[in-house]
Formats: structure tokens, sequence, C-alpha cells
């Protein structure tokens, strides 16, 4: 049984509060286990400083060396630590494959090929490909006949159309058993969490998304119900989660889809919690009471919406389909029930935005949790450009240096990112750096996710609610000066970092 390993590389600063299964390995895994291949996942996220000496080991295994090894990576800081154990597997081994999936190789294969760590790269739905490159590596076989795929021939790159999605119905079922679910997590959770997809990708071109920059020829392909409902239950019966987590990039693109999976879980009269990753505003607001009456008795607790600015300016430039007056709307109508928790995400740093666009987004974050004391906003991060789309050309336009190497890539990272766009100034980027800590501190969110089941963290819980009004202060006046405050940043993530399992 010839072996393939795959890996999940750090994702940043973000692992350190949300850390869900790689989806995106096991899904893949569907067909590889099928044909009798022997799958190990790696999860640097997990594994952290192991992470060199575990993938040194199965290099070395001369029982049963891996046929290659293949990495799942996205555009910023998953970049750096790919590539550093890429050069780790080349170095161990020259001879072992490295193959490089996921939404960055997608957009920018010639950048990714160009790094000689790297041996191929899988373009777009990467199920049928990995099976066929993995023939063809074990048995021998012409390379050009795998959709998708991205290698060096002679000194030149050649690269192969893209595959057609694969239907649930040619899949076999995920097979999560090749991970530890109890490593899995996320900060102020009790429940015990398992994550699910029922659709991929998005049908809104919103112009900053990577979405957009995908292309996909399909842009939202759901699985039917019927799969829907066998995976829902293959996980109930065989893991009992007691939190079911959907990561749908949008869930309510269908409205009448979205209805029967709700009453599918009511009819399981199950006491487990539900959260939506992917939700739009614009389908909230033409929810009526009845629909939002289903999803509360299907046990639905948290929401994460992208409202992304309080500048109606801005969301017209970025294509949101929503405006100012609909997301305070749908944000009272969501304080009818209590048991919702809306998680707003804001972000900055376009090159069109002004600081008056600036302060209508700080001022609806102030206002959205004043109406809705259940709702938290979720992050204001700062812009990050993915080639592809409307927004990055623009970027291109007002100066963004646009990173020839990958190394170059994995310098962008969605929290500190104003430092590379050229538009914005040192003052600016000041006041970005400075809302991008606030706005943890405008809302519940230390109580619920750090110091309920932290008693350390408690102790602090006096100084955190004397910040709570520093905080509203900064992000009401875009106060920047003397910020002490970001220099305790570090600390606390370390002190996360440093207390990890």
């Amino acid at each position: 049984m010839k072996k393939i390993v795959l890996v999940q590389p750090n994702c940043g600063k973000y692992d350190l509060y949300i850390l869900d299964m790689p989806l995106g390995l096991l899904y893949l895994s569907r067909l590889l286990i099928a044909a009798g291949y022997e799958v190990v996942i790696v999860d640097q996220r997990i594994l952290r400083e192991k992470t060199s000496e575990i993938l040194t080991k199965l290099l070395l295994d001369s029982s049963v060396a891996p046929l290659w090894v293949g990495f799942t990576v996205m555009t910023g800081e998953p970049i750096t630590h790919a590539l550093a154990l890429s050069k780790l597997i080349k170095k161990i081994s020259s001879t072992t494959p490295v193959v490089w999936g996921g939404i960055h190789p997608t957009i920018l294969p010639e950048v990714t090929l160009a790094n000689p760590a790297i041996d191929y790269l899988i373009k777009g739905p990467g199920e049928r490909a990995a099976l066929l490159l993995s023939k063809c590596l074990q048995e021998g076989g012409d390379l050009k006949q795998i959709p998708g795929l991205s290698y060096k021939q002679d000194e030149q790159m050649v690269h192969l159309p893209r595959d057609e999605e694969v239907s649930e119905q040619e899949l076999p079922m995920v097979p999560y058993h090749l991970v530890d679910h109890s490593k899995y997590f996320r900060v102020g959770f009790e429940k015990k969490l398992f994550s699910i997809m029922t659709s991929r990708h998005c049908p809104h071109q919103c112009t900053f998304c990577y979405n957009s920059s995908l292309m996909q020829k399909k842009p939202w392909i759901p699985d039917s119900l019927e799969y829907t409902f066998r995976h829902i239950d293959f996980i109930l019966e065989n893991y009992s989660p007691e939190y079911l987590s959907f990561i749908d990039d949008d869930f309510l693109v269908d409205k009448k889809r979205a209805r029967a999976i709700f009453q599918y879980l009511i009819d399981k009269k199950l006491p487990m919690k539900i959260g939506l990753r992917g939700v739009r505003i614009t389908d909230l607001y033409r929810l009526d009471d009845e629909f939002l009456d289903l999803m509360a008795k299907a046990n639905t607790v948290h929401l994460n919406i992208g409202v992304e600015s309080g500048s109606e300016k801005i969301l017209n430039l970025i294509k949101k389909g929503s405006n100012p007056s609909m997301i305070f709307e749908v944000n009272r109508r969501l304080a009818k029930w209590p048991n919702f928790i809306p998680l707003y995400n804001f972000f900055s740093g376009i090159p069109a935005e002004t600081i008056e666009d600036i302060r209508l987004s700080t001022q609806m974050i102030l206002r959205l949790v004043k109406e809705n004391p259940y709702c938290q906003i979720s992050g204001h991060h700062q812009y990050t450009p993915y080639p592809g789309n409307l927004l990055f050309e623009e970027a291109v336009e007002r100066g963004f240096p646009v990173p020839s190497t990958l190394e170059g890539w994995g310098k962008l990272h969605f929290e500190d990112n104003a430092k590379n766009c050229p538009w914005i100034d040192k003052k600016r980027k000041k006041i970005l750096d400075m809302i991008y800590f606030s706005v943890y501190f405008v809302d519940g969110k230390y109580d619920t996710y750090f110091a309920k089941n932290n008693w350390s963290l408690r102790l602090l819980k006096p100084a955190v609610s004397g910040y709570k009004s520093i905080a509203k202060l900064r992000l009401k006046y875009l106060f920047y000066h003397f910020p002490l405050e970001l220099y305790a940043k570090d600390l606390f993530y370390w002190y996360l970092y440093d207390r990890k399992d």
C-alpha cells in the first residue's frame, strides 16, 4: 500500500483561537482512500515544532516511503510555513515529489511552480487530479491526462486546464478518522465541535474576495439534499457532536434548500447547536420572521456575517449588494432572537477608502453593538489584494508592489497588511492598527471566549472592562495617539500560543 502525506500549514494568529479540522485535505482524501492509498494528514497547527520531526520520520521510513507530499496553501502566512516544510522535504529526500494545491496555487500557478521546492501543483478541484497523479507516479503514465495539473518539463512549465467539480455521487464519505477530533477547538467553546461543508464557492462577485479571483465555471455548487442528510447522519452517528459548524462560503444562497436542512436538524430532536460561517446581509434581509424562527428552533447560534464597511460608497465599490440602512435593520431584527450571536466582520485599506469611510465603519460598529447586545465584532482586518479580481487591478495601479516570489506573497498578513499598501500613509496605518486591536474589546468577546474557562485570563477582566470604554472612545474619535495597549497585543498572542495543548 502506497502512502501519501498531506500537510496543513500554520495559518498565523488565527490558529490561536479558531482551529477547525483541515476539511480541504479530508475532502481531497476521499478518492485516494477508496483507491487503496494510505493517507497521513500532518497538521502543523497542532503539531507545531514537532512537524519537522514527524515529516522527517515519514520520509525516512524505508518500509513505506511517501509517494508524494501535498500541501494546501492560502495566500499570506501559510505560504511561508508550507515553503519551509517543502524545502525540508527536498533536503531530506530530493526524489519525493512535493505537490501544492489550494487557493494560492490556483490563482498564481506560475509564481508558485517557479519555486524549486515544488514539483507539481493542482489548480481548482483536486480530488480526481490527486488520484490520477498518484497512479501516474506509481505506475507510470501521461501527466498531460491529468486535469488541473501544472508541472515542469524541459525547463518549461506545463499548465493543464482545470478539472470540473466532482459530484458528490462520485465521492465516498469524508474520512474524518484521519484526524484526532479532540485537537480541534474554538476558544471559549465548551461544546464538542465538528465542521461540515455542504456547498462549495460563492455565487457573488465581491471585488476583493478570492472567490472572484478563482473564476469558477460554476460559482456555487451545493451538495444534493440527499447527500447532505446522509453526510449529517454519518457525523451524528459516528462522532456525536454537540456543535455543528457549517463552513459553507454562503449557506443561505438557496432559501428552500436551507429551510430543508434546518427542518431536518429540528426533526432529529438533538440538543446540538449549530453555527453558520458564511452568511450575507442580503440573504438575511430577505428572510421573514417565520424563517428566523425556524433557524432558532434548529438551535442556530453563530451567524458569521461579512459586513465589510459602514460606508455605502465602499459597499457599492466592492459589490456587496447591501447598504448601511439594510445592515442596521438586519441587526435590530436579529436582536429579537437572544440565541442568535451575529459575528460581524469588517476590513479597511482599499485604495479608494478615505478617513471618512473608515469613520463610518467604526461608527457602525459602535451602533451595531449598542442596538444588539448579543452581537459581536469578529474583526476589522486590513485589505489583502488577491490577484485576478477587480480590486487587485486598482491596487496595482495605486502602486501595490506585486510580489514576484512565493516568499514575497508569504509576507501578506490580514492583520497588518497596511504596511504593504503604498496609498496608506503612516498615520492611516496607525489608525487601522488601533482599530484592529480595539474592536476585540467593544463587546462581550473577552468574557465569552477567553475568560470564561481560563482562570488566569479571568484575573484580567477588571482591566479589560476598564479598557472597553477606552476602546469605544478610540473608535468613536479615531484616536490613535499613545497606543500603549498595542504593545500588550503580542504578549497576549504569546500567552495563547504558549498554552496551546
